[in-house]
């Protein structure tokens, strides 16, 4: 395996596979967000593969996706051109962007991996346009299931996400982005296939027979295949005590209420 490869299958980023229900999460958030304003620069931290970028461009925008892994960022730019649309390699964590210059900026399924959080969320609202809207997504401790993902560092509960968020910017609004429940019952059925890998094939199946594989797995077991689960299932509501992930809209200005309802938060 080249190393480029190893970069998605070490599960610190997310790669564009329809069979990943992360992926499909994700997707969602990215098309909740794009309607968020109708121009100008956006800023997607932590791009990973570059799907989100993709759907955050259009007439209007200058969209810069950023990873601050050089062989990423090459990937993403290769693979998405159009119009309004870059990639740059850079750490989320030290932005080293001009104050005030971003107008919308998301940072889906990023905090979680970062040390200092705080620098962070402070760099983000200092890039950030006084009328631009920031836009974060993390898991949400108090029901985060599963093995503990190594990369993440802190996840936050409600509380101590909006705690945070509110000492930075002026307007925060915390909302909860679901998942189906069958996904549960579908993680659970792959994890027992898994348990007879002993010897590790699954690092040598193509990426294509590894979707076939679960979407059968999900059939066999009278589940939904994920590649057959519309966005609409992974959708964001003010519900944040129940919800997979937090979904936080931050800005220094009052939101537009019309767009950010439309959003769903």
């Amino acid at each position: 395996m080249n190393r480029d490869a190893g970069l998605w299958e070490s599960g610190e980023r997310v790669p564009a596979e329809s069979h990943n229900t992360l992926y499909l999460e994700l997707l969602s958030a990215y098309e909740a967000a794009k309607n968020l304003i109708a121009g100008g620069t956006v800023l997607d931290i932590g791009c990973g593969a570059g799907y989100g970028s993709d759907r955050l461009a259009g007439p209007g925008r200058l969209v810069i996706g950023i990873d601050y892994e050089p062989a990423v960022a090459r990937a993403a730019a290769g693979r998405y051109r159009r119009a309004g649309l870059a990639f740059a390699c850079m750490d989320g964590g030290r932005l080293a962007i001009r104050r005030q210059s971003a107008d919308l900026i998301c940072a889906f399924q990023v905090i979680e991996h970062l040390r200092d959080q705080v620098r962070f969320v402070r760099d983000v609202a200092a890039t950030l346009r006084p009328s631009g809207v920031a836009i974060l997504s993390t898991p949400n401790a108090l029901v985060h299931r599963g093995p503990r993902n190594p990369f993440h560092l802190h996840e936050f509960t409600p509380d101590e996400l909006h705690a945070l968020l509110a000492q930075h910017f002026t307007h925060v609004r915390l909302a909860g982005q679901s998942r189906p429940a069958e996904i549960y019952s579908l993680e659970a059925a792959c994890r027992r296939v898994r348990a007879w890998d002993v010897l590790g094939i699954k690092r040598l199946v193509p990426r294509r027979l590894v979707s076939m594989i679960v979407s059968a797995v999900a059939r066999w077991n009278g589940l939904t295949p994920p590649q057959q689960m519309p966005l609409s299932r992974f959708a964001i509501s003010p519900d944040t005590e129940h919800a997979y992930s937090l979904f936080a809209v931050c800005s220094h200005v009052p939101f537009d209420a019309e767009r950010v309802s439309a959003a769903g938060v």
